[in-house]
């Protein structure tokens, strides 16, 4: 769904899934990345964290922790990949977030961005929603192939017959 978001709404040309580090023994990934080639060339990193029922990592520090420490291998994976020759945003998507992690997690966004000079998006709870919305408006009105299966599922939801 991120990716599908990615290069059908954000209009990337580029969208990878899973990069890992070529690097031997070094465990940093990146959900997924946009780029956006036209003019000042784009990157966007994404982690994602589809756990309906909540983060799912433990309490709200450890929810913090852990989505802390994937944005300093995204930061880190994202630097050595494109360097400077790009600006960068990082997102995180996940459907359900609890409130106290919510909190969490925008002190990890603030936090990122003073660090980097980067944004740090929360794509959570509402704006998740929102988001996925955008992309269903989307699958509504095409009925093109995009390679994209997600975005091929809710071309086909889209446009069931009553």
């Amino acid at each position: 769904m991120v990716g599908s978001y990615l290069k059908l709404v954000e209009e990337c040309e580029i969208v990878a899934y899973g990069q890992h580090s070529p690097i031997e023994g070094d465990q940093m990934e990146v959900d997924v990345i946009g780029i956006q080639p036209q003019g000042d060339q784009e990157i966007i990193a994404c982690e994602v964290a589809t756990h309906i029922r909540g983060l799912g990592y433990g309490n709200a520090e450890t929810n913090r922790d852990r989505i802390r420490s994937k944005f300093r291998n995204a930061e880190s994976y994202v630097d050595r990949a494109f360097g400077d020759s790009a600006s960068h945003r990082f997102q995180f998507w996940s459907p359900n977030v609890p409130n106290a992690s919510e909190i969490q997690l925008q002190e990890v966004a603030e936090q990122f961005e003073e660090r980097t000079g980067d944004p740090l998006a929360l794509v959570t709870n509402e704006e998740y929603t929102r988001k996925i919305e955008a992309l269903r408006d989307v699958a509504g009105s095409t009925t093109a192939q995009r390679n994209e299966l997600a975005f091929r599922f809710l071309q086909i939801l889209e446009h069931l017959k009553e």
